[in-house]
């Protein structure tokens, strides 16, 4: 597997992602509203688990410094992987908007645009960091756009 713009697995990992939205809505969709909100939890604690997880596989767990630094919030999606999950349940709407505007447009820009796995020199033996990467910026992405399309939260233009 070699990502590179516009190659066949740059369009394999996109139309995953959509179909993964796809799938979910069409699923939870008739599901109760605490089984829709189960679920984008349960999404959004498996990307918050997985970005400490990153350490046990390359390339962080060969390379101590990098391990250390790439285990905290470095950047916009790394920071809000750590705080959509509670985001989600808090009560305030505007929590809810940041997280579908910021959710929305910084997933979609990675998915499109996925400078770390591109930056890979070998991606092969990179493999589950790709993965990752792809899971991350796609939950970041799906989660507050389920979250509205499935009307568990309305937006607010004000």
């Amino acid at each position: 597997m070699e990502i590179q713009m516009f190659n066949v697995w740059y369009f394999f990992w996109i139309i995953l992602g959509i179909a993964g939205i796809l799938g979910l809505y069409y699923l939870l969709r008739n599901a109760s509203p605490r089984t829709q909100k189960i679920v984008l939890f349960s999404l959004m604690l498996l990307g918050f688990a997985l970005h400490f997880l990153k350490a046990y596989i390359p390339p962080y767990s060969i390379d101590e410094a990098r391990r250390l630094r790439d285990s905290w919030f470095i950047n916009i999606c790394g920071a809000n992987i750590a705080l959509f999950p509670f985001f989600f349940l808090a009560k305030n709407k505007w929590t809810k908007d940041y997280m579908f505007y910021i959710g929305v447009i910084s997933g979609t820009i990675a998915l499109l645009y996925p400078q770390e796995p591109l930056a890979k020199v070998d991606q092969l033996a990179e493999f589950w960091d790709i993965v990752r990467f792809y899971y991350h910026h796609w939950m970041l992405l799906a989660v507050p756009l389920l979250m509205v399309l499935l009307k568990l939260h309305q937006l607010s233009y004000k």
